[in-house]
């Protein structure tokens, strides 16, 4: 295996680790364990951290170690700002062009209001939905800006062991809307729609905090 699929394997593994928040916020990252977990060298090791670095989801403190990357109050509302800015503008522009094959399955998901959800099938899904819009748009640096903040934002929920049924069914009525109206191509609507339901998850993710 070459040193660069030895340094993507170590980045996929412990970035994987690091959204499900096995391993938790502000906790140590022991280069030697992680060798022997991943049966690797230093090197690729060393280039996936400094890879998740600058993605924010590992802090190198030198002579102290390096760590996962804290979650503040500050760190949920700018994620949420942007989410605010960007994700109804993702949905006007995913509009014209998302493949409503791929959005089958959801619908069947979000149409049923009495299906239940734990905690990780309600992250793993409602990420999958929006990933699906964000690579719609048609614009690879606004999908790349999105993904990237879908996984802070994953980390966010699962730390905040968002279980709040309420909001559950308000997101699903949510999701099962903009879907009908990317089924119907009608633009404003979705925009509106999506508008809404960051607006929405803002309020419960603070309220949780």
């Amino acid at each position: 295996m070459s040193k660069k699929s030895l340094r993507d394997q170590a980045y996929e593994i412990i970035k994987n680790k690091i959204i499900n928040c096995e391993l938790v916020p502000g906790s140590p990252l022991i280069e030697k364990e992680l060798m022997e977990e991943i049966r690797s060298s230093r090197t690729p090791i060393r280039e996936a951290l400094s890879k998740l670095e600058h993605e924010n989801l590992v802090t190198i403190y030198p002579k102290r170690g390096i760590f996962v990357t804290n979650i503040t109050i500050k760190d949920i509302i700018d994620i949420y700002t942007v989410r605010e800015a960007v994700e109804p503008l993702a949905a006007r522009l995913a509009t014209p062009h998302i493949d409503l094959s791929q959005l089958d399955p959801y619908l069947q998901i979000y149409a049923d209001p009495n299906r239940k959800f734990d905690l990780e099938e309600h992250i793993r899904t409602d990420r999958e939905f929006h990933s699906i819009i964000a690579n719609s748009t048609e614009n690879l640096y606004l999908a790349q800006t999105l993904l990237k903040i879908y996984d802070q934002n994953s980390r966010i929920r699962i730390m905040s062991k968002l279980k709040v049924k309420a909001r559950h069914n308000e997101a699903r009525q949510e999701h099962y809307e903009l879907i009908k109206a990317f089924m119907d191509r009608d633009v404003e609507k979705a925009e509106m729609i999506m508008k809404e339901h960051i607006a929405n998850g803002k309020k419960t993710a603070m309220k949780i905090v």
